[in-house]
């Protein structure tokens, strides 16, 4: 049994997380937005949600106006592509965490949830507005990154998706 509970171990990770960048800062490079989904596998301790899926990545908040028209569209491909391949991880950067719930409470939605209360994986992630979203392959690699939401786009990022879905998974 592990002497760390699973909360402080999730914030040993940021917290890791946050250093590195800290670091690569310290010697002039600058942070870039993870690669691959493993670092948030490794950040949120289960990397079995992702194995082998395509991952929409979406980083909200309870004060933003556009991630209210996001939610339903994100709800959609849940139930659209789930069981085809897709994985749908809302990332939510609120401070406080009566204002999440509240938020979910009127927006209802079967994506994953992920708590980013102290914004680690917001400053990993190089987040400029919200929501800001990024798609990954099967594969793990990132695919693209979108800032903002346009409902306008969302049949450019989800024909992207249906590609990624049908492509086979690397053995």
């Amino acid at each position: 049994m592990s002497a760390v509970p699973s909360g402080a171990k999730f914030a040993l990770r940021v917290l890791s997380a946050t250093l590195l960048l800290f670091v690569a800062s310290l010697r002039g490079q600058a942070a870039t937005v993870p690669q691959t989904i493993a670092v948030l596998d490794s950040l949120t301790g289960d990397s079995t949600i992702t194995a082998g899926q395509v991952v929409y990545v979406d980083f909200w908040a309870s004060w933003c106006v556009p991630c209210r028209k996001s939610f339903p569209w994100m709800d959609r491909l849940v139930r659209e592509y789930g069981d085809r391949g897709l994985q749908v991880i809302a990332i939510n950067v609120d401070r406080d965490r009566a204002a999440a719930d509240k938020f979910l409470k009127q927006n209802a939605t079967t994506a994953r949830i992920v708590y980013d209360p102290t914004g680690g994986l917001a400053r990993l992630y190089d987040l400029q507005v919200m929501p800001s979203s990024f798609v990954y392959a099967r594969d793990g690699t990132l695919k693209l990154r979108k800032d903002g939401f346009n409902a306008d786009e969302t049949a450019s990022v989800e024909a992207l998706i249906k590609k990624l879905i049908e492509e086979k998974p690397t053995p």
